[in-house]
């Protein structure tokens, strides 16, 4: 199909059209790419509405501020008002009561904030801790710091090794001198310990522990430097002799006594009494006071100040038949193990009843130093 001669001459373009339309098309390519590229590249500009923000949120502030001046100054008055109608008294926040502290003027909320505190594991120490507690308000503070049995302050020096806090005015019945080792349950807690601390103390105790001195109850764990510092002047430690100079000297038969007869001996505790009954019923008896040793967390200073007051009758002690004794029978003992039960069952077995416990040493059955230990408590009839 031949193109018509008009068409043809209207499409026909001379040398020089032709440069000026390929420059033409490069001009226009160079404007869109120059385009792209300043739209890509070229800063971004945003505008900062933060500071304006702020303007309108001051502003709003002190419209609120204006609109409830008058229910703050009524609150303020109220508050006033109710504490000079208070019967305030003395009260250490500590381990004040819930309804104490209402009767005090404190509200159910703040009660709960001084509680969530105490729980956690917070303490008041000085009169201005108990100030920085959520929603205690300044009045409030001011008209109940003169009540608060807490220290004005806490100086990092001692005076004369006395009390480590100024101007504590402590109520009586607050501080008094105390003996640790013998001092009640609930004398503890006027002293100000927390239950877990007390129960820590008692552990020590039944476990055989004594306070021979004062540093002794410094070294308790959970026990601040702080609280000791306030106790310290306090702790009045009877001598040893004291003790028991007034008290008739209980001697006790280990193989036949009880838990109940055992804790009247002054070092030994509920906790130390079981331990030693249940180890007795282990061994079959003690053949001698020092196997009392053998038993866990069973201390030395304990051990030598109780040994006097303790006596062995080992006509008493529970024996083990080798002849009749099965691997169940002696491996509960505590000086056997299983592999030497069953060795000393299959000796039985292969060669017939024991004549005589010196087998088990004759034939290295078990070590001689389990033979010596366990020689007491074996039988051959």
């Amino acid at each position: 199909m031949k193109i018509p001669e008009q068409i043809k001459d209207f499409l026909y373009f001379t040398k020089g059209e032709r440069n000026g339309i390929r420059l033409l098309i490069l001009l226009i390519l160079l404007v869109i790419l120059s385009s792209l590229l300043y739209r890509n590249f070229s800063p971004k500009t945003t505008t900062n509405y933060i500071n304006f923000q702020k303007e309108i949120a001051e502003f709003e502030n002190s419209l609120q501020k204006s609109k409830n001046a008058p229910y703050q100054n009524r609150l303020n008055k109220f508050i006033e008002n109710r504490y000079d109608s208070l019967d305030l008294f003395y009260f250490d926040p500590n381990n004040t009561s819930n309804n104490s502290f209402k009767k005090l003027g404190l509200t159910d909320k703040q009660i709960s904030t001084i509680n969530n505190y105490l729980n956690k594991g917070g303490r008041f120490y000085v009169k201005d801790d108990f100030r920085k507690i959520y929603g205690i308000r300044n009045y409030q503070y001011l008209k109940l710091k003169p009540f608060l049995l807490l220290a004005d302050r806490i100086n990092s020096k001692k005076r004369n090794n006395t009390n480590t806090f100024e101007d504590t005015p402590f109520s009586p019945d607050s501080l008094f001198y105390f003996d640790p080792n013998t001092i009640p349950h609930e004398k503890w807690t006027i002293l100000g310990l927390k239950e877990k601390q007390i129960k820590t103390i008692k552990n020590y105790l039944n476990k055989g522990g004594v306070f021979y001195n004062k540093e002794d109850f410094k070294k308790i764990y959970g026990i601040t430097d702080t609280e000791y510092d306030r106790l310290e002047p306090f702790i009045k430690i009877e001598k040893k002799e004291d003790r028991i100079s007034d008290k008739k000297i209980i001697y006790i038969e280990l193989n036949s006594t009880s838990i109940q007869e055992l804790i009247q001996i002054n070092g030994i505790g509920n906790y130390l009494a079981k331990s030693i009954i249940n180890y007795r019923e282990k061994l079959g008896g003690f053949t001698k006071k020092k196997q009392l040793l053998e038993i866990n967390n069973f201390r030395d200073n304990t051990f030598q100040k109780i040994s006097p007051q303790l006596i062995v009758d080992t006509k008493k002690i529970k024996k083990l038949n080798l002849n009749f004794s099965e691997i169940n029978d002696l491996v509960t003992h505590p000086y056997l193990n299983y592999h030497q039960a069953k060795a000393i069952v299959q000796h039985r077995t292969d060669n017939g009843p024991y004549q005589s416990v010196n087998t088990l040493l004759e034939s290295k059955i078990i070590p001689a130093g389990t033979f010596n230990k366990l020689k007491p408590y074996l039988t051959i009839k």
